[in-house]
C-alpha cells in the first residue's frame, strides 16, 4: 500500500473465481483516479486465486491481499474486509463484477462535495451470456430524514446495487457487522440510507454479471448456511430480519429510543410487504404452481398469462 493513506479503499472479497477476478482487479487498477488502495480477501479458495492475488500485489503497491485460513462465508468475508477499512471511503466490488474506468473519479467527486451522502453509486448494468446489457438506474434516496429514506428504499427499491457504491466509512461503522441473514444486503443498504442520503449518477457504471451467488434465494441460503425455511419464504424472512435489525440489532438506529425503534422496525417490515406483495404471494404459491404434478395444468395458464402481460 502507499505510505500516505489513500482516500478510498476498494474491498474485494473472492472465492474460487481466479479467471473472473482478473477483470475485477484490472478495472480497479486502471481507474482514471488512481489514489486508491485495493484490499482482497481470499476466502480460502482452492483454485488459482492465491497466485492471481500474489501476482497483482507484487506488480502494484496499491494492492494487498489476505488469505483466510477457513471459509468465512460470503457475509463473513464482507465483514472482515469492512473491519479493515481505515480510509475515509470504501467501495465493495464483487469478484465477478467490474467498474467503468471513471467510476471512482465521478463517484468520489460527488461524495467529497456533499458530506450528507453516505452512498454514491453509478448506474448498474447487468450482463448475462450474449443477451443485451440491462441498464438499471438506481438508487436515489434524498429525503430529509433517515426514517423517510429507509422506508422509501424498502417500499420502492428491489435493487441492492448501492451495496457496491462508494460508501462513507463513518456510516459503514454504524451499519456493521452485517448479520448473516436472508436479505443481508438490504439491511446494510437500509442502515446506510438511515445514516445519510443515497445518490446514483448515470454518468458511470457498475457492471454486474448475472448468475453469481445471489442468482436465487435457494443459492443464497445454501452458500450462506441459512435455513431452507428462509429460502422458501424469503420475502417474509427479509421483512422479519429488517424489523429485528431496526428494532434491536444495528447500531445505526441507536439515536432512536426503544419505542421509536420498535415503531420504525414495524414500519420497515410493513414497507417491504406493501412494496412487494406479488413476491410474497409467489413465495407461497410458486412451489405449488411449478410442482411437476401440477405443471401440466398450471404451465399453460402461466404461459397464457405471460403472453397477455409481456412486461
Amino acid at each position: 500500500m502507499t505510505e500516505e493513506r489513500a482516500p478510498l479503499t476498494v474491498l474485494l472479497p473472492t472465492y474460487n473465481r481466479a479467471a473472473g477476478l482478473r477483470r475485477a482487479i484490472d478495472s480497479v487498477l486502471t481507474q482514471t483516479r488512481g489514489d486508491l488502495e485495493l484490499l482482497i480477501s481470499d476466502n480460502a479458495s482452492t483454485d488459482e486465486t492465491p497466485e492471481v492475488c500474489r501476482t497483482y500485489a507484487e506488480q502494484d503497491g496499491r494492492v494487498s491481499w489476505f488469505r483466510q485460513p477457513v471459509n468465512l462465508g460470503p457475509i463473513g468475508n464482507f465483514n472482515w474486509l469492512l473491519a479493515q477499512a481505515r480510509s475515509e471511503y470504501v467501495l465493495m466490488l464483487a469478484d465477478d463484477d467490474w467498474l467503468d474506468p471513471d467510476y471512482v473519479e465521478r463517484c468520489m467527486a460527488i461524495a467529497q462535495r456533499d458530506p450528507s451522502l453516505s452512498i454514491v453509486t453509478g448506474a448498474t448494468r447487468y450482463y448475462e451470456g450474449e443477451a443485451p446489457r440491462d441498464l438499471i438506474l438506481d438508487t436515489n434516496l434524498l429525503q430529509r430524514t433517515g426514517s423517510l429514506r429507509l422506508l422509501r428504499y424498502l417500499r420502492t427499491s428491489w435493487s441492492s446495487a448501492a451495496f457496491y457504491g462508494v460508501l462513507r466509512t463513518s456510516a459503514v461503522a454504524a451499519a456493521t457487522p452485517i448479520p448473516n441473514v436472508m436479505g443481508a444486503d438490504w439491511l446494510f443498504v437500509a442502515a446506510l440510507a438511515y445514516q445519510g442520503r443515497v445518490l446514483t449518477t448515470p454518468e458511470t457504471h457498475l457492471n454486474r454479471a448475472r448468475g453469481g451467488t445471489s442468482a436465487d434465494f435457494q443459492r443464497i441460503a445454501a452458500v450462506s448456511g441459512l435455513s431452507l425455511r428462509a429460502a422458501r419464504n424469503p420475502h417474509l424472512a427479509i421483512a422479519f430480519n429488517q424489523f429485528r435489525d431496526v428494532a434491536f440489532g444495528s447500531r445505526a438506529y441507536e439515536d432512536l429510543g426503544r419505542p421509536r425503534r420498535l415503531a420504525l422496525g414495524l414500519a420497515a417490515a410493513a414497507a417491504i410487504l406493501a412494496g412487494h406483495p406479488f413476491d410474497v404471494f409467489w413465495d407461497a404459491v410458486g412451489p405449488i404452481v411449478l410442482h411437476p404434478r401440477a405443471i401440466w395444468l398450471t404451465g399453460p395458464l402461466r404461459d397464457r398469462w405471460r403472453a397477455r402481460h409481456p412486461l
